[in-house]
């Protein structure tokens, strides 16, 4: 006995719902494995084992009586500035600026590069204030 006509486009509605529900399932797994590999490895590390400084942080950091301390503050609760970050790069040569409040309310940007465990500061700046500073 034939199917009729109204029973047989149901199914075949049902049959593409379903393969429209299954597709989506395949990319909802699909963004969630992505967000977790991006929240697993694609954000900076403000706890590094190892902070390291380039000659021309110091420099900068000497001319504007900027700390140790002041810095790894910074890294740990500052605030990342994508416009001013390079992240277009491979992990080990991504350039992060970021930016926060010192206890001598000097509002700093910091770039830092970050390698595994290690964070190298390549420079500092006041945003407050012109320092003179001779580093090159």
């Amino acid at each position: 006995m034939p199917l009729p006509k109204f029973l047989k486009a149901f199914l075949f509605i049902l049959l593409a719902l379903f393969s429209c529900q299954h597709q989506q399932n395949r990319n909802v797994d699909k963004t969630i494995t992505g967000i977790t590999q991006l929240l697993n490895n694609g954000h900076f590390n403000s706890h590094p084992s190892v902070i390291r400084y380039s000659r021309h942080a110091r420099c900068r950091m000497e001319c504007r009586h900027i700390t140790v301390k002041e810095i790894a503050e910074i890294i740990q609760h500052g605030k990342i500035d994508y416009r001013k970050s390079q992240l277009q790069a491979d992990d080990c040569h991504k350039r992060y600026a970021l930016e926060g409040n010192t206890d001598k309310n000097q509002y700093l940007r910091i770039i830092v590069a970050e390698c595994n465990d290690v964070v190298t500061v390549i420079t500092c700046i006041d945003l407050k204030e012109e320092w003179p500073c001779s580093c090159y």
